[in-house]
């Protein structure tokens, strides 16, 4: 039994460590293109209201309503087109 106990720690005194591997170097970074939009200002999708069903003799009234709502909407657009494509400021 000693001899079993002795022939065991011998054994284990006869191995080594395994020799000690620097670690790798960290992966190079890669930067990547984010696709970020411009900001769209909420004045520029503001709905415009106007009266949809009105009486007959109310039609003048409603035409016009209709008129300033489709050139608020044109005006909207233009403005949302001079922004779009365009890239988004930087930080300060």
């Amino acid at each position: 039994m000693r001899f079993s106990l002795l022939l065991a720690v011998l054994a284990l005194a006869a191995c080594q460590a395994a020799p000690t591997r620097p670690n790798p170097p960290p992966p190079a970074y890669i930067k990547v293109p984010v696709a970020t939009y411009v900001p769209i200002d909420a004045a520029l999708t503001k709905r415009c209201s106007w009266v949809r069903d009105g009486k007959p003799s109310a039609v003048f009234d409603v035409s016009n309503g209709r008129k300033r709502c489709l050139m608020q909407y044109e005006a909207q657009f233009e403005a949302i087109g001079q922004v779009q494509g365009k890239p988004v400021p930087e930080p300060e």
